[in-house]
């Protein structure tokens, strides 16, 4: 399957009420370090979000609201590509 490349979205540019209502829903941490991208293939998002320095928290939420998966990287680049890499796991089942 063909996956094209994630594109990040910070918290501060979600306009949609709903959608930001959501996204933070699940954040734990800092919306200002909150980063969302999500995939057709996939009904929910990833987001990934700094607890502190090298500590990058990265969660998959279905549209339903439950965590799907959850992880920790010490880097945000990190956190993304690894959140990425589930959220593909779990399109391809």
């Amino acid at each position: 399957m063909l996956f094209m490349p994630p594109i990040w979205h910070p918290f501060v540019d979600i306009s949609a009420n709903a959608e930001a209502a959501l996204v933070s829903s699940s954040s734990q941490f800092s919306l200002s370090t909150l980063a969302v991208t999500s995939d057709p293939g996939f009904h929910g998002f990833a987001l990934t979000e700094k607890r502190q320095d090298f500590m990058w928290r990265w969660v998959l939420v279905s549209v339903e609201g439950p965590v799907v998966a959850e992880g920790w990287e010490p880097t945000e680049s990190d956190a993304k590509r690894s959140v990425v890499v589930v959220m593909r796991h779990v399109i391809e089942g």
